[in-house]
Formats: structure tokens, sequence, C-alpha cells
């Protein structure tokens, strides 16, 4: 705005007009009326365990549906394990919505042992450190304002919660196992934590 002041005119870069497509999107949800569901306390309906690693994404529901992905040679190391931590937080309840398990009017839990996945999941804004990559933090704007779209415009709440890292043995081989094959991997998990594998784990 002090900017302004001696212009005539003035750019907005893309991320100002995003953030004022997304204003649009909740201001036009508020017209229609806002569902008392996604201000209410809700018990969750569907509860989500993710974790990551530099070379790798992994993650499953309280079914034992889960997934894996290793990131590809051209992709290693080029985002933070902040941002691959919320980026699998986001990505495990999106399958249950790819697969038509998670809609209107259900409550999510993302589980996940990164504080920083589980505040940026809450978040309503990014305060960008000096030291942090541009290209990054872009991104992360990014996923935030079409991760929130989407669960709002599929009426699903959700909620983000922390919890330690040793607890989340299932999620953490997942990410980072990568030398074998899925039923070895699930047989092993049954064997070694069998109190924090789901009863049909299935990768």
């Amino acid at each position: 705005l002090d900017r302004s002041k001696n212009r005539r005119s003035i750019k907005i870069n893309q991320d100002c007009k995003d953030d004022l497509d997304l204003m649009l999107f909740f201001l036009a949800m508020a017209h229609d009326g806002i569902d008392l569901n996604y201000i209410a306390y809700l018990k969750p309906s569907h509860i989500y365990r993710s974790d990551s690693c530099p070379k790798g994404l992994g993650g499953y529901n309280h079914h034992g549906k889960a997934w894996r992905f290793l990131l590809p040679p051209n992709l290693l190391y080029r985002a933070s394990n902040n941002l691959l931590e919320h980026l699998a937080s986001i990505i495990t309840p999106w399958i249950d919505i790819i697969d038509g398990e998670l809609g209107n009017g259900d409550c999510s839990l993302s589980m996940t042992d990164s504080s920083t996945s589980e505040g940026w999941t809450r978040k309503t804004n990014f305060k960008e450190a000096d030291f942090d990559d541009p290209e990054e933090a872009a991104v992360r704007r990014e996923v935030a304002r079409v991760h929130a779209k989407h669960f709002l415009s599929l009426g699903i709440k959700e909620y983000s919660q922390w919890f330690p890292g040793r607890y989340n043995i299932v999620s953490d081989a997942l990410s980072r196992d990568d030398d074998r094959n899925d039923d070895e991997l699930t047989q092993i998990l049954k064997s070694c934590a069998p109190s924090q594998v789901p009863e049909n784990l299935e990768i």
C-alpha cells in the first residue's frame, strides 16, 4: 500500500491473485451458508497416518489401506523433509477421496510425527523465513490452497494431530523401505510391530 501512494498502478503478483481467488471461494461458501459441522467438534470417522524421508513418502488409513511412493532420482533432495511430510499427510486422505471412501459429512484426522506438518495442515497463512527456498515456499502455499478448496468443496471436516515417531513405525517403513516387495514388507511389519498394524493392512 505504501508503494501505491506514489503510483497510478501497482503490479499484483500471481500469489496475491491466487489468494484472492481462495478468498472469493470462501465468501461464496459463506453466502450459501456454513454447515454447523464445520465449526463443531466431531469424532473423526477416518484416521490417517503418514510419514516421509528424503527418498520417499507413505501412509495408510485405519482400515489398513496403505500406499508408498519412492521419489525418482531427478526429484531427490529437491524438497525439505518438512514439505514431504506435509505432502504425505495430504495424499493419504486424498486416496480415499479418489476411491469414494471419504466424502460429504465425513471427518478426517491426519496424524503425523512432524509437528511442522501438523501445524501447516491447519494454518490460515504462511510467513516465510528469510532462509526459505522461494520455489518450495510457493509449492507449500499452492498445496495449502488446493487442499483447502478440495476438502471444503467436498464437505469434509479435517483435524491434524502430532504423535511420537516411535508409534509411526508402519508409515516410516512405507516411506523408506525400498528393498522389499509389498507382501514381504507387510509380513515384516506384522511380525515386528503388531500393535501398530491394522488387521487388514494391504499396500
